[in-house]
């Protein structure tokens, strides 16, 4: 096993350009996750082991703890690296899915994008679909919020227009909405933590809004649809631990 301590090695560029710009690659820290990924089957372009401690499966390599450290996105370093390529959500078929599907328009906090991809994994929807304008699920803060949900969860990135012509009732959460339950077969949409969804979304979309007291204006975004996709879970999932 190879041990790099230069930061100007390609692996170790390689492995900073995934976790910066995650378009091609992706980074998966931690050895539950990285041990997840490969259970689902996930290949792993390389797998990193921080010097000194023991690592998941078979590494590739070792990384000295200074350049481990200056990579790991957690404050306390999770020893494991894996580097994997991005996967490829096929938006035809989570459109084609007969349960219920997300999408987040303009959703810029990757922390909620993470967690409310965990949340579509939850509540059995169909998958995640971004538009323009919101956080990649892929990158490292979503990885880590959504708790490895994004390893099956199927995603992927659309318009506004494309969602509009798939023929699916659509229906954006908004406070000015009914609380009427959902179709079967429906799109729901999440805007924007400030200024909700893009105007050609608020003109197709039927609004829903969760009933609550005047207490408090609104709701963070990934509470908002925790709400939602709990009322209207039709599938009897199990109950929650907590």
């Amino acid at each position: 096993m190879k041990s790099i301590s230069s930061r100007q090695n390609s692996w170790f560029k390689r492995v900073r350009d995934a976790i910066r710009d995650h378009e091609d690659e992706i980074v998966v820290e931690g050895p539950k996750p990285v041990a997840d990924a490969l259970a689902l089957g996930w290949k792993p372009v390389m797998l990193i082991q921080r010097a000194g401690d023991d690592a998941i499966g078979e590494p590739s390599f070792q990384f000295t703890s200074e350049i481990f450290d200056s990579l790991a996105e957690t404050r306390s370093p999770q020893n494991v690296i894996g580097l994997f390529a991005r996967p490829t959500g096929d938006l035809g078929a989570i459109l084609m899915d007969p349960r219920l599907v997300v999408a987040l328009d303009g959703v810029q906090d990757p922390g909620n994008v993470g967690t409310i991809v965990r949340l579509a994994a939850a509540f059995n929807c169909a998958g995640v679909v971004l538009l323009p304008g919101s956080a990649d699920a892929f990158a490292p803060k979503a990885i880590r919020a959504s708790a490895g949900a994004v390893l099956n969860v199927p995603i992927a990135k659309t318009t506004a227009r494309v969602l509009i012509e798939s023929g699916r009732t659509m229906y954006a959460a908004d406070a000015r909405g009914s609380d009427a339950a959902l179709k079967k077969n429906s799109i729901l949409v999440f805007g924007n933590e400030g200024a909700g969804v893009s105007d050609e979304i608020r003109r197709a979309a039927k609004p829903v809004a969760i009933r609550m007291s005047e207490r408090v204006e609104s709701l963070n975004v990934a509470a908002a649809a925790a709400i939602l996709l709990s009322r209207n879970y039709g599938q009897g999932g199990r109950k929650a631990a907590g």
